[in-house]
């Protein structure tokens, strides 16, 4: 195991959800920024409701629906700041557990991959820019999945 990075994590919950806690969240984005050895990164993780994440939707991608998971990256050192931010990452709880369900995985491996998707998005991955860059982000998506999906209590 290899020494715990000093990175920050900032998680919002503006949904009522007992499986889905702020430490769970912390703890998988923790996890997910070591494995990449990310160190001296904030990030910002947003739970929220459907109609919350459409409305980000519409506003910022043009797309009036309701979707899984949101990036919206900032990549960038203040001065003085301790910190790289990295961004924030914003998932639909309600949307992920209906998928979940959808495409045969329990709920906390859901959450597990969108967090994985969104921080990638963040850390500048792109799988809508070409083929060859969605290969890469799948396939680095789906390495860190299967490594800390076994974690998952």
């Amino acid at each position: 195991m290899s020494l715990s990075k000093n990175n920050k994590i900032l998680v919002s919950k503006e949904v009522y959800d007992r499986k889905i806690t702020k430490k769970f969240i912390k703890n998988l984005a923790k996890e997910i920024l070591d494995f990449l050895g990310e160190d001296n990164v904030e990030l910002s993780i947003t739970l929220t409701d459907n109609e919350t994440i459409q409305a980000l939707n519409k506003e910022w991608r043009g797309k009036d629906k309701p979707t899984d998971v949101l990036s919206f990256p900032i990549n960038e050192k203040p001065p003085g700041y301790k910190y790289h931010l990295l961004g924030d990452v914003v998932i639909s709880l309600p949307f992920a557990k209906k998928q979940a369900e959808e495409i045969g995985l329990t709920y906390k491996e859901e959450i597990l991959r969108l967090l994985i998707h969104g921080i990638l998005h963040l850390l500048g991955y792109d799988h809508e820019r070409s083929e060859e860059e969605a290969k890469i982000m799948f396939d680095l998506q789906d390495k860190i999945f299967n490594n800390l999906r076994q974690n998952l209590v």
